[in-house]
């Protein structure tokens, strides 16, 4: 992890801090004190200083055997608690575990945060392909079915701003990182009110994408599926997208949307 510039009025402290919490949930096993110290470039007494108040309010666990850590069942607890709470995450869970339930689509609910798109939502269908895509998780705007809507709903001067102010990443061979092709891309989603890309993001994975509304209009969120186009034949695509489109408007209803 690269260390972050220092920011008028933050806390350097409680910043490490978040920085540890971010480190240990994206670790596929747990990590010793200088392994971490190392990613934050960081003295590891302090980072060690840090932990141990962290372990204390049980947001970091230690393993006694190896003495090594991971992100504790605290955090996790924060995680469950906003999934009760949140309006727009409690309404569009049914609609997610029924298109991969009933449809065999992996679905995902997504929120744009500057640059990225995070997952607020993810469900598991039982059909090849798995997720990875955890909450939490950032991915990209241009090169998702999920990104391209949450730019529609943008104006034209964010969208040209968020897609030529970094170098866009070539995800795929199919990945379009021409700001001006994809510009014309975002306007015809707006158009035909979803988004529907293959191969851009994951070589063989078909996904639609829609937006989901709140009651003054504004795209507040967008609804994704995801299939394997080669393991997956029977697909309709035109299926496919008229019930992403129609979970889509459901959820939007029920945040108060009256658009049609």
């Amino acid at each position: 992890m690269e260390p972050r510039a220092k920011s008028t009025g933050s806390s350097q402290s409680l910043q490490r801090g978040l920085d540890i919490l971010m480190i240990l949930d994206k670790a596929a096993a747990p990590m010793g004190v200088r392994e971490i110290a190392r990613q934050l470039d960081a003295n590891a007494t302090i980072v060690q200083r840090l932990i141990n108040t962290l372990a204390q309010n049980h947001f970091v666990a230690q393993d006694p055997d190896t003495r090594r850590y991971s992100i504790g069942y605290r955090a996790f607890g924060l995680g469950w608690s906003l999934t009760k709470k949140d309006r727009l995450i409690s309404v569009a869970k049914p609609e997610l575990d029924m298109l991969a339930s009933k449809y065999l689509l992996n679905g995902y609910l997504g929120v744009q945060r500057g640059s990225r798109a995070i997952y607020i939502l993810s469900t598991q269908s039982e059909g090849p392909i798995v997720i990875r895509s955890v909450p939490g998780s950032e991915t990209y705007l241009h090169s998702t079915a999920l990104g391209k809507v949450l730019l529609a709903g943008l104006p034209d001067d964010d969208v040209e701003k968020l897609l030529t102010g970094e170098p866009l990443e070539q995800v795929t061979p199919r990945t379009c990182t021409d700001p001006a092709v994809l510009i014309e891309q975002i306007r015809e989603v707006r158009r035909q009110g979803h988004a529907m890309i293959a191969g851009e993001n994951i070589p063989g994975v078909v996904s639609v994408g829609a937006p989901i509304r709140d009651a003054s209009g504004r795209t507040v969120a967008a609804l994704s599926t995801a299939f394997a186009e080669w393991a997956s034949p029977e697909f309709d695509i035109a299926k496919v997208v008229t019930l992403v489109k129609e979970s889509a408007k459901r959820i939007s209803q029920m945040l108060g949307s009256q658009n049609d």
